[in-house]
């Protein structure tokens, strides 16, 4: 079970930030994944690939939770496997 539901994760980050780009690192099925997000607007990509990111933009944070991306991640059926956060953007533990 991650540490932070969809919710929490939505108010902490998305449409918050307006000099600020906050990648949230997330690990699931043993790989790294980053959401970033732009004010109204997030994108969401793998990391550590040598065939590149497949760094993909969703008009919001709902949009992206509701649809299938990169390597079959439905973030919406996914999300209890998620194992850890990470984010540098905050003083705080993640």
């Amino acid at each position: 079970m991650p540490k932070y539901s969809f919710d929490e994760i939505k108010e902490k980050f998305y449409g918050q930030f307006i000099e600020c780009e906050p990648e949230l690192s997330l690990y699931l099925y043993d790989k790294e994944y980053i959401i970033i997000f732009y004010g109204n607007r997030c994108s969401f990509q793998r990391c550590g690939y040598k065939d590149g990111s497949g760094e993909i933009f969703y008009t919001s944070f709902d949009e992206l939770y509701n649809t299938e991306t990169v390597d079959g991640i439905l973030l919406k059926r996914d999300w209890n496997d998620i194992t850890n956060f990470e984010c540098d953007d905050f003083d705080e533990d993640f």
